[in-house]
């Protein structure tokens, strides 16, 4: 996995990472969090390498199957992004009302 895919399962794990199995967590917790090859997280739990890129892979799958029905994430974004262009005056000037109405264009 290159940078952007790692970056990615971090934030997916984050948000979904509850859902996977617990051996799917500490699997993936070892190889994304630790950055330990499929082989030394084999040789750490005495699994074939073939076990963990199997978890590996079915883990990535329900992360972003996850994401794709719920879509917390891509909402977080969204979210992030509004309130950037927004200066901190702007939105400690804001009514309730009105940060209930721009975040219902979401």
């Amino acid at each position: 996995m290159n940078i952007e895919e790692i970056v990615q399962v971090a934030v997916l794990n984050k948000y979904y990472g509850k859902l996977l199995t617990d051996r799917q967590q500490d699997i993936l917790k070892m190889y994304v969090d630790n950055n330990l090859s499929l082989q030394e997280v084999s040789e750490e739990l005495s699994i074939s390498r073939q076990a963990v890129k199997d978890a590996v892979d079915t883990a990535i799958v329900t992360l972003k199957s996850t994401e794709e029905k719920l879509g917390f994430v891509a909402r977080d974004e969204k979210i992030k992004h509004i309130l950037e262009d927004k200066s901190e005056k702007d939105i400690s000037m804001m009514t309730r009302l009105e940060i209930i109405a721009l975040l219902e264009d979401i």
